[in-house]
């Protein structure tokens, strides 16, 4: 579906199609007021005093004893008993049973698969049997199941669902297109899959989801409430968090709560979230602490194989049995109040793919009916219960008990454990192959979404039509990629948790996406560089440009080689830079041959490259070289550089060294004499740059790194070690990570090593068993000097029961503290705990992770989200990839045996605190990333995009060099992040989402040569217009639009995420 999803056709007005009324488009916060008391006191929160909270998950940790002893019936908790006196007739406990059916997009069976099989059904079910009686009620979350349902189904059911909508029957919760893991999830896509999701109910329903429903994914993120809170929903629940968690929460009449951020002073985000205190979200686990007494209520049972294991079955209620059951039913939900502070009780009625059968609408319903009537018609049972939805319950709590009397909470809920040593920290690295295309589709999307944007509004107008309708499918190409990348983050997608087949399935709509993506981009950047737009005659299929690098199949990239000669004498290199601060960067293209070939500007200068032998990181013997050169370019601009042939050209004065250590026969191979300058190493040897000089030991892995500006030499070890599986009755698997012990050196004894020393590039590669392993540093001008890339070509398909993870160790003193993101949008403190298990020390580490003391600080940011942690006082370890034989017995029927060799992409940062410098007391739960780690966080995950011309579109065709954001370049504060830059067709407007973070200061003086905004963000610097402009606010979906600003400027506190609806007051000019 489009991401807008509005009719293009339909001849409404842009408010009527976005089915606004003027109670919809409403003021989200009176800018005028907010921007001149933001002038006046600059009133942002202090992030170096902790913020308030009545509790500290951290601090939580330390006090908790994690011993877990027997519990009764409620194995993890204790024998809950009802207090003597509490319900009379005027305190009366509320019951809202809460029917749901929980559909994977996605697990065992493709996301078609279940929906033909079981999903449909369930809708099919629901306009039939909710029509029998308006006391019943359900809760739907996966809009992109009900997508499917609602494009083939009759408009008579769809009058009927919206009909059970409009009157309270059935509530859409949470309204996301799938219900997303929360641990490698990226907050860009979130937003884009709640975006997709909530402009779908938007278009078809009129309708905005006020209540979340996060009941499967496995540990729980303060982002996603953050984020919920920015499209309009109210509240959350929750259900997988650790059982020892729940316990301390359930004893203290905590387990509902306002979830304040981390770095959050004032409360002002503080979200309400309801958390499940039993063991999982099915009935016998969610009416009462004894699942044995639960799951004779799940009338559905004994059907098709599903019993209840506690030996005592569902029993029809009757009227010779109605008076019994019902009191025993109520007992447990008595039983289960005594865990909360209010009389208004939450109890869910559902499973996996439940109500997929009629039959089971008839049990339940009719059942559970007879029940509550039994129960409403006594009064000396001092109960009043019903069916109701999410929208119900809160508001019969939030009436009992106002919000701010709830206690805050600060923190997050990993690592998820459901009993004994069950940390479920395997799947943060499981699959790590579709973990790095998650990350690879993410900039690709943004791009050609950012692209498409501004070539559309640079267009004359009938072209712009053109770059908007299916005439050019590039509408549908980029919904297509949101589509895709929206259902990835589904908690078994990008999580690594499905079947063989399924995970195929997704990898098919992945790359399909990458090639949508990189049609879009290579077509806005032929548009956006034509001197003449008005005479332009578009060709929607023709492929001008291609990615220097980019995936065809799932399989492999196609790395694409170059070649320039008499008859071809000349190929352009186009390159985009995606973010909002001017970069300068290396990049690289290969070529058949480095001979009669240079690179020059658009001014024909030359420009600073380097050849170097071998392409890839495994090469050996393949004739192909990499030419690097340095770009310097503006932001959100295009540049143009041009390959040329030049006859006699040797390029021996941009032959980069080439030294091989322990082969004696890769360094005989043809074609590389001209780079051999053979040395022999008998001990440690070194590269280096102007920063700094990284050594290595003679096995070829680091030994120590120097900044050189400083004259100061750390240790740093780096040493990859090995884990196995623990052998138990249930052991590792897809979401487990059972080790039997800690982490095993593998030895890299007498490795092949090659080493490129060059005036651009140096690099250090080593041949280990299981990985092959390079460190390269870069010699140019902007922030890549101060960092060292590490890549680990990792191919673990011949172990069994094994895990490899890579470990630095170093001599900071870090006092078994360590930092790790949040969904690549926060920075939380982390500790290791000894009376942990090793797996539960681990957590995740979607971007990125750092230890630090009073004078250092060592970060590792990440390409791809994997797990990790800080085992040991100076270490940082990261998961490389898992093969696990079999299934860890929590559904998915089989092990992880499908290994693909990965290639993951690592920078490392390391930094000298400034002297004197402020930092956050010890007590801040929160960090910060430093400005060139941030730096590198970004270029990571947003490389600089680079085309090569295709062979035959272009060969006479006069385009322009450049395209640049002139406002843009002026203003470029790199604290100020652009989320995305999206199209809105149907109402001629572009939807802006900003970030700005906060950075810690506190590392390295080169910070001063990167700006940072003073809070007030000119808004039009990031807009591709020309002409008059009118900036709203609006919500992240770009659904609830406020009152135009009467200025361009807006203010942006430290982590605001904030979205403007943008749109243009006079005619575009070409």
């Amino acid at each position: 579906m489009n991401k807008f999803h509005l009719n293009s056709n339909s001849g409404k007005s842009p408010a009527a199609q976005y089915h606004f009324s003027s109670g919809a488009v409403r003021s989200i916060r009176k800018t005028d007021y907010a921007i001149s008391e933001f002038k006046k006191t600059n009133t942002c929160d202090d992030r170096t005093s902790s913020p308030s909270y009545d509790i500290q998950m951290l601090n939580l940790y330390n006090e908790l004893e994690f011993d877990n002893p027997y519990g009764g019936p409620w194995t993890q908790g204790w024998n809950v008993q009802i207090t003597k006196g509490r319900w009379n007739p005027s305190n009366k406990l509320k019951v809202f049973l809460v029917p749901h059916s929980h559909n994977d997009p996605g697990w065992r069976k493709t996301f078609e698969q279940y929906y033909e099989s079981q999903t449909r059904q369930i809708f099919n079910n629901m306009i039939v049997k909710l029509a029998e009686d308006p006391r019943r009620k359900f809760i739907w979350a996966e809009v992109s199941f009900l997508s499917l349902w609602w494009a083939e189904t009759s408009e008579s059911s769809r009058n009927k669902f919206k009909e059970f909508i409009q009157n309270g029957q059935v509530e859409i919760v949470s309204g996301g297109w799938v219900m997303p893991d929360e641990a490698n999830s990226h907050y860009y896509s979130i937003i884009q899959e709640l975006t997709h999701g909530h402009q779908w109910l938007e278009k078809h329903l009129n309708y905005k989801p006020k209540r979340s429903w996060c009941i499967d994914p496995f540990g729980t993120s303060p982002t996603m409430p953050y984020i919920l809170q920015h499209f309009g929903v109210e509240s959350l629940v929750i259900q997988r968090t650790h059982y020892s968690v729940k316990k301390y929460l359930a004893k203290n009449k905590q387990l509902e709560f306002r979830w304040r951020q981390i770095w959050d002073g004032s409360g002002k985000f503080d979200f309400m979230t309801h958390m499940m205190p039993f063991f999982i979200y099915d009935i016998p686990h969610t009416c009462g602490p004894d699942p044995s007494i639960c799951c004779q209520f799940d009338f559905r049972r004994p059907s098709a194989g599903l019993f209840c294991p506690w030996k005592k079955q569902p029993q029809t209620i009757t009227d010779k049995n109605v008076a019994f059951r019902a009191q025993t039913l109520l007992d447990q939900y008595k039983k289960k109040a005594e865990l909360y502070s209010t009389n208004v009780l939450l109890v869910p009625l559902g499973d996996d793919f439940r109500f997929d059968v009629t039959s089971e609408w008839d049990q339940q319903y009719i059942n559970y009916q007879k029940l509550f009537d039994y129960m409403n018609n006594n009064p000396e049972l001092y109960v009043e219960a019903k069916f109701g939805t999410l929208e119900d319950y809160f508001e019969a709590l939030l009436t009992e008990k106002q919000q701010k009397q709830f206690p805050s909470l600060s923190g997050d809920f990993f690592t998820y454990a459901d009993r004994d040593d069950h940390y479920w920290s395997g799947y943060f690295t499981s699959r790590p192959y579709y973990k790095r295309m998650d990350r690879e589709l993410i900039s690709h999307l943004r791009s050609a979404e950012i692209l498409h944007a501004i070539a559309w509004k640079s267009a004359p107008f009938h072209l712009s039509k053109w770059l908007l309708t299916e005439d050019s499918g590039f509408i549908e190409l980029l919904r297509n990629a949101r589509s895709n990348l929206s259902l990835f983050q589904h908690h078994d997608g990008i999580t690594g948790t499905a079947k063989d087949f399924v995970v195929d399935d997704y990898a098919l709509k992945l790359i399909r996406s990458m090639k949508g993506a990189e049609h879009v981009m290579q077509q806005s950047l032929n548009f956006l560089l034509r001197p003449d737009k008005q005479n332009f005659v578009p060709d929607s299929d023709a492929v001008y440009f291609e990615l220097t690098e980019s995936r065809k199949t799932p399989e492999n990239g196609a790395q694409k080689m170059l070649k320039v000669t008499e008859s071809v004498p000349v190929k352009r290199l186009v390159i985009f830079n995606p973010l909002t601060w001017n970069r300068t960067e290396i990049l690289e293209v290969r070529l058949g041959s480095y001979k009669n070939v240079i690179l020059v500007d658009e001014n024909d200068h030359p420009v600073k490259y380097q050849i170097s032998p071998f392409c890839e990181i495994n090469d050996l013997s393949q004739s192909c070289y990499l030419m690097h050169f340095e770009v310097r370019i503006r932001p959100l601009s295009v540049t143009t550089l041009f390959l040329k042939y030049k006859a006699d050209t040797s390029n021996s004065e941009n032959l980069a060294s080439l030294n091989i250590l322990n082969d004696q026969k890769m360094s005989q191979l043809k074609d590389i004499e001209k780079f051999l300058k053979y040395q022999p190493i008998i001990s440690d040897f070194s590269v280096e740059n102007s920063q700094i000089s990284v050594t290595f030991r003679p096995d070829g892995l680091m030994k120590a790194v120097t900044l050189k500006n400083r004259d100061l030499t750390v240790s740093v070890h780096l040493s990859f070690i090995g884990y196995g599986c623990k052998r138990s009755k249930e052991m590792c698997g897809a979401y487990l990570f059972l080790p039997d012990g800690h982490g095993r050196p593998i030895e890299c004894a007498q490795p092949r090593i090659k080493i490129i020393e060059g005036k651009l590039v140096s690099s250090v590669t080593v041949f280990c068993d299981f990985v092959i392993h390079q460190v390269k540093i870069y010699n140019c001008l902007g922030s890549e000097e101060n960092i060292i890339e590490l890549q680990n070509l990792v191919d673990i398909r011949n172990e069994h029961n094994f895990e490899i993870a890579m470990k630095l160790s170093t001599s900071i003193k870090n006092q078994e503290t360590f930092y790790t993101d949040l969904n690549g949008f926060q920075i939380i403190k982390r500790q290791f705990f000894s009376k942990l298990p090793l797996q539960g020390n681990y957590y995740p580490v979607p971007s990125s992770i750092y230890i630090e003391d009073d004078d250092l600080r060592l970060t590792l940011v990440s390409a791809q989200p994997l797990g990790g942690g800080s085992l040991s006082e100076g270490e940082i370890e990261i998961m490389q990839d898992r093969r696990l034989n079999q299934d860890d017995n929590l559904g998915l029927g089989q092990g992880i045996l499908d290994n693909r060799p990965i290639l993951h992409i690592f920078r490392l940062t390391l930094e000298k605190r400034i002297a004197n410098c402020r930092k956050a007391p010890n007590s801040y739960p929160a960090g910060h990333l430093s400005v060139i780690s941030y730096l590198t966080m970004n270029t990571i995950l947003y490389p600089l995009m680079l085309f090569a011309e295709t062979d035959d579109e272009l060969e006479s065709e006069d385009l322009r060099s450049s395209f640049t954001m002139e406002q843009l370049s002026r203003t470029s504060e790199i604290d100020i992040h652009l989320v995305s830059g999206t199209s809105i067709p149907e109402t001629s407007s572009v939807g802006l989402v900003l970030h700005r973070t906060e950075l810690d200061t506190c590392f390295q003086q080169e910070y001063e040569h990167y700006p940072l905004s003073d809070g007030l963000v000119n808004i039009s610097a990031y807009i591709p217009f020309s002409g008059n402009h009118v900036i709203r606010r609006s919500s992240l979906s770009f659904l609830q639009i406020d009152d135009k600003l009467n200025t361009d400027s807006y203010p942006l506190c430290f982590m605001d995420l904030t979205a403007f609806y943008i749109t243009n007051s006079s005619p575009a000019v070409a």
